[in-house]
């Protein structure tokens, strides 16, 4: 007869015990939420009482009090002053000056502004040299000549109006403040020739050689003279006007003015051939003679 197989007998297995519900009550069923404690309404809700301010030491309260004394007393005394003061009183305090107690401590004053300083009102900026100015690269051509008469400039490179004459000189017009400054190399011909000697002393292309620059402007314009007529290259008519001339000399290599005079433009008649300008006007210029008469003194002697 078969057995059913047991276990090798050992020790005794404790007895679990079986699980026990939970303890009635313990947690809410499932959906279960307790209604919060709203005050009811109509009524206010009871806040806690508010707590009394924190008392403020005694030195602090005595502090106070006596300075609220204090200013109580300033301000009787004031109150006395002004009603016991009489018309030959002193002036009051405000007025009178005002000096800091001994021992105040001191600031260093600001140095006074440079006279001169630019962009500071009411402080004169230092006065610019009008004077001639050295140009700083000798004369390269005729042209350079320019800034002679019209930029107060001098070329200390150049040679000065010394030793023997002949003294060469070029003569630079401007017919108007618009217009380029030109060299005039043909008012000696009639009276001095044409030769090459001439040129270089009256009408040099070398600066280097140029000791003297004689700068000719229109000065102020008159009454129309007459019309002239010219037929190259188209025909047209220009009115020609009187005018007169400004001649300055100057010595190249320091700017020193010679002469400064006004010449009549004494040549009334039409010119042979003209520079033609915007206004359609041309005007009496200096005679080759005149100008040539006032050079030949700084130029041959």
């Amino acid at each position: 007869m078969s057995e059913w197989a047991r276990p090798p007998e050992g020790p005794e297995q404790p007895a679990y015990p079986f699980p026990q519900p939970p303890p009635p009550a313990a947690y809410p069923p499932p959906g279960y939420h307790a209604a919060p404690a709203w005050p009811q309404p109509g009524t206010a809700p009871a806040w806690p009482p508010p707590g009394a301010p924190p008392a403020a030491p005694a030195g602090v309260r005595t502090g106070v009090i006596l300075a609220v004394i204090m200013a109580i007393a300033v301000v009787a005394v004031g109150g006395l002053y002004a009603t016991s003061r009489g018309q030959d009183d002193p002036p009051p305090i405000a007025n009178l000056p005002f000096s800091l107690p001994s021992g105040f401590p001191t600031f260093p004053s600001l140095p006074a502004l440079p006279t001169g300083t630019p962009g500071v009102p009411g402080v004169s900026e230092p006065s610019v040299d009008e004077g001639p100015q050295a140009s700083t690269f000798p004369a390269g051509d005729i042209d350079d000549l320019d800034r002679v008469c019209d930029e107060n400039v001098y070329y200390p490179a150049s040679p000065k109006r010394t030793g023997k004459a002949p003294h060469p000189v070029v003569v630079l017009k401007k017919d108007s403040p618009d217009d380029v400054r030109f060299q005039d190399r043909v008012y000696y011909f009639r009276d001095e020739g044409t030769t090459k000697a001439q040129e270089r002393i009256w009408g040099s292309d070398d600066p280097a050689k140029v000791q003297l620059v004689a700068c000719t402007d229109r000065a102020a314009v008159g009454t129309k003279i007459r019309n002239c007529k010219y037929d190259d290259p188209a025909p047209d008519t220009l009115a020609l006007y009187r005018a007169t001339w400004r001649l300055r000399i100057y010595e190249v290599a320091t700017h020193r003015l010679l002469l400064d005079k006004k010449l009549p433009g004494d040549e009334q008649t039409c010119p042979s051939s003209v520079l033609v300008g915007p206004d359609k006007k041309i005007y009496a210029t200096a005679g080759d003679r005149a100008v040539l008469a006032q050079l030949r003194k700084f130029v041959t002697k």
